[in-house]
């Protein structure tokens, strides 16, 4: 039997978990590549909810020391096929040595991130931490890196869903469904969350997030789509249960 979490995510393509409290406030969660500045942006541009900043990073491993009651936490999630891609296409916080790496080998290293510049981690104010490994992206119960950008995909997604355990009030969404019906999106979002704003919908018209900027002067380009090869790696090495839980499906008879 499909729990209901697994049915709402694949068929309309977000849930919603909630609690008692009013929400005031919000909070996006998910890796890079997922979608997290177009959630943030429509929800600043079209409900009276207030970003949590300063809260966690939004890219890391739940790490707030409170999650206040206020406060919905929006975790969205991306297909895997063009996620790896965006990830190859503009690998932020990536070492030197990652950023030089073809599509195939980038998504079979071992996955190695740094502080990078400051301003993308105003907390890094010493100029000593620049090039410093970047902790929220490694594995929190050991300190290891993550084997490859997949371990890192399945340990992120998997740590996304405790917000269910948290007690807090929690939104699951996929990329797609969003991007697909935003103004759908947006109804549900205020009719759970009992909220007034009755203002004409208002969407999103240009590309959001800082321009990546590598660090060596040329970069492999990224396919443009997965090959045979690459994509039956992909799928080795993601966990099935976890992709299908919030919502994605894929062949896996290659």
């Amino acid at each position: 039997m499909i729990d209901p979490m697994t049915n709402r995510m694949r068929r309309r393509g977000w849930f919603m978990q909630s609690t008692d409290h009013r929400i005031r406030r919000f909070h996006v969660v998910g890796e890079r590549a997922s979608g997290t500045n177009y959630i943030n942006r429509l929800l600043v541009k079209n409900t009276p909810l207030i970003p949590a900043d300063g809260l966690a990073w939004k890219h890391g491993f739940p790490s707030m020391i409170a999650i206040p009651s206020d406060v919905c936490v929006f975790c969205i999630f991306r297909d895997v096929r063009d996620w790896v891609l965006s990830m190859h296409a503009r690998p932020w916080h990536c070492s030197i040595a990652m950023q030089a790496l073809d599509f195939s080998s980038f998504i079979r290293a071992e996955w190695e991130t740094i502080i990078d510049r400051k301003r993308y981690f105003p907390q890094a104010c010493q100029d000593t931490l620049i090039g410093a490994p970047l902790q929220a992206d490694r594995n929190p119960a050991t300190g290891d890196r993550f084997a490859n950008i997949f371990a890192l995909r399945r340990a992120k997604m998997s740590a996304s869903l405790t917000y269910l355990s948290r007690g807090c009030s929690v939104y699951f969404v996929r990329y797609e469904a969003l991007a697909k019906d935003p103004e759908a999106f947006l109804r549900d979002v205020k009719n759970s969350l009992d909220l007034t704003n009755h203002e004409p919908f208002r969407p999103i018209t240009r590309r959001l997030g800082n321009r990546f900027k590598p660090a060596i002067q040329s970069r492999p380009e990224t396919p443009r789509h997965l090959s045979q090869g690459d994509l039956r790696f992909a799928l080795q090495q993601i966990d099935l249960s976890l992709e299908k839980r919030v919502g994605y499906l894929y062949e896996t008879g290659l």
